[in-house]
């Protein structure tokens, strides 16, 4: 995916617009449509390999898991991603260029927050690679995590199998 490119066009005057949705509400959407989310897996390059950092989620699924952010209407992925460095970490001012493309995993979970919890949801993932200094990412201020940890990226291939095809595209980059 080393050359491909992540189109963002806004047709028209548009105006994001926002509303609450009681959990009955999101529950029916989760029920009909796929949500749109960007993760972000920061990388580091150390002379015994890559290592890459995971969070550990309060919710499901609760395991290691790339850290990321739904995309809100009329944002593009780019924005999301630095939006969700802000929200999760407290970094701000990340250049667009240092977001590389990773993969886009499409997951479907069996079960979620909202009622009926047993319909579960289904998520398009788009993944960026962000390298960093190890002291760059440093704390956590989400608390959509209970913690953050760095893997090497071999390693990471005993997790969850959408993590081992992120650590597999990490390999190739």
């Amino acid at each position: 995916m080393a050359n491909a490119r992540i189109n963002h066009v806004i047709h028209g005057l548009f105006q994001r617009r926002t509303s609450q949705l009681s959990p009955e509400e999101v529950g029916r959407f989760y029920d009909n449509f796929v949500i749109a989310c960007v993760d972000i897996v920061p990388i580091i390059n150390e002379p015994s390999g890559r290592k890459i950092l995971l969070g550990l989620r309060h919710e499901e699924p609760k395991t290691w898991w790339t850290i990321g952010r739904g995309m809100v209407p009329g944002e593009s992925p780019y924005e999301t991603a630095s939006r969700a460095l802000s929200e999760e970490f407290g970094i701000t001012g990340t250049g667009h260029d240092r977001f590389k493309l990773l993969c886009i995993n499409s997951s479907v979970f069996s079960h979620r927050r909202q009622p009926p919890e047993q319909n579960g949801r289904h998520c398009l993932t788009i993944v960026f690679a962000l390298e960093v200094k190890e002291l760059e990412i440093e704390r956590l201020v989400s608390k959509k995590y209970k913690e953050v940890a760095w893997f090497d990226v071999q390693e990471s291939s005993v997790l969850d199998p959408t993590i081992r095809m992120v650590a597999l595209a990490v390999q190739d980059i």
